[in-house]
């Protein structure tokens, strides 16, 4: 869990870690597995699209592991009962893309950028007031940058158009 504190140190701290080999495919299969929790009536179900035999990168396994559990809440908690949560992992160009898609409301096109941002923050009134800092993907992003790598969000679109939920 981060805290208002840990923001403005942590690209400092992350660049003088030492990186290890960490297979991304079981990471996030791990994560997976704590989120779906069949005892709960009407979550969301994950579904996974990952290497059989890994996918290896270096890296930070603690920090990464944040990040794809700050993206799978996300996604949880935007999802319609009973939904569906789709991840899948793959490699490509030389690097590892990681896709998590959820069938909820979407993202304001105009906010695609904007949930990047430090204390930004829209969830559902259900949320209750208070309970996110707006930070997850603000330092989700910083994580993933000094790892060499990109992270962006948009919607999915059905034949007509319309938003079928975020990426």
């Amino acid at each position: 869990i981060w805290k208002v504190s840990d923001a403005p140190r942590l690209a400092a701290e992350l660049s003088r870690a030492t990186a290890h080999p960490v297979d991304l495919a079981a990471l996030v299969r791990a994560l997976a597995e704590m989120f779906q929790d069949p005892d709960v009536h009407g979550a969301p179900r994950i579904l996974l699209e990952l290497p059989a035999s890994g996918l290896m990168v270096r890296g930070l396994e603690g920090p990464l592991a944040q990040v794809f559990r700050n993206i799978i809440e996300n996604a949880m908690s935007f999802s319609p009962k009973e939904g569906e949560i789709r991840i899948s992992a793959r490699a490509g160009g030389g690097r590892a893309i990681v896709t998590i898609e959820d069938q909820g409301p979407g993202i304001p096109d105009e906010n695609l950028e904007v949930i990047f941002r430090r204390f930004y923050t829209s969830r559902p009134l259900s949320h209750g007031f208070g309970k996110n800092s707006g930070l997850g993907l603000s330092i989700s992003r910083q994580i993933i940058e000094v790892h060499d790598g990109k992270i962006f969000a948009e919607n999915r679109r059905d034949a007509d158009g319309k938003i079928a939920g975020a990426r």
